[in-house]
């Protein structure tokens, strides 16, 4: 079963969360001395932001290594880097930028830019797949790479990364990332992890707040074997079990009956 936190407010959220991404951080550091993570968009850069940039208390088992993160795109919008609707912009400004020098940068793994400005996302998917191959494996030897941590939200529709429901990218099951041509929210051209991906990963964590998320929360964990069941965000839910976290608000869990615990 997914674990669903809910806590009274985002700097609460915003603490927890810091100490779930430093123990991820910790456990993949002793297993590789990297830590492999991706990241979506939306409302989650600012939030993660928050709980990275809080302070610790200066010891090595509190302190982020950011200079031995690997970090992906869960999803990804084939615009210009530079671009107000990029993943890439938005956590380079609402994080990255903001980092210590202290405490290193990140290695950010963006889209090729050559492929920005097309119609057609299916070389950026190919192109980001085989940069994933050199950082965790070459393909033909490894089925699926292995992410320490995916950290995701969730859409009003109960769309996470760019895999939204009903599209036919959530039956793939070869490939690490596709193109999405036709995404319901602006703008349609993106790339995404694939669900095999995701559920693959050691942990994942899911981040949604406010009362305006209130609603699918209500389908993805209450209705799940009924109107929710195909949601992109169920699927997750349903693929890896106990390794999925939902660290959200009380405004967002409000009226939920699945079990919420207030603290990890």
């Amino acid at each position: 079963m997914a674990n669903l936190y809910s806590f009274p407010d985002v700097d609460t959220l915003a603490k927890s969360l810091r100490k779930f991404v430093l123990d991820n951080q910790n456990q993949a550091l002793r297993r590789h001395d990297s830590f492999r993570v991706a990241v979506s968009g939306g409302s989650l850069p600012a939030t993660l932001a928050k709980a990275l940039l809080l302070p610790g208390d200066g010891t090595p088992e509190d302190t982020f290594q950011f200079s031995k993160w690997e970090m992906f795109f869960a999803d990804e919008r084939v615009v210009p880097l530079d671009h107000a609707d990029s993943n890439y912009r938005l956590i380079m400004d609402e994080l990255v930028n903001k980092i210590p020098a202290e405490l290193g940068k990140p290695n950010v793994h963006h889209i090729d830019s050559a492929h920005t400005k097309d119609e057609d996302p299916t070389d950026a998917a190919d192109e980001y797949q085989q940069l994933m191959t050199r950082v965790f494996a070459a393909k033909d030897s490894v089925k699926l790479p292995v992410f320490d941590l995916i950290l995701l939200g969730t859409g009003p529709d109960g769309h996470t990364c760019s895999l939204f429901p009903g599209h036919p990218q959530l039956e793939e099951k070869e490939a690490w990332v596709v193109g999405v041509t036709d995404s319901p929210k602006p703008p349609p051209v993106r790339i995404s992890l694939t669900l095999p991906v995701v559920t693959h990963a050691h942990s994942i964590a899911f981040v949604t707040t406010g009362e305006g998320k209130r609603d699918i929360l209500r389908t993805i964990f209450d209705k799940g074997e009924e109107e929710g069941q195909n949601l992109p965000s169920t699927l997750v839910n349903k693929g890896a079990g106990n390794k999925v976290h939902w660290f959200a608000d009380e405004a967002a869990t409000k009226g939920v009956l699945y079990p919420k615990r207030s603290s990890l």
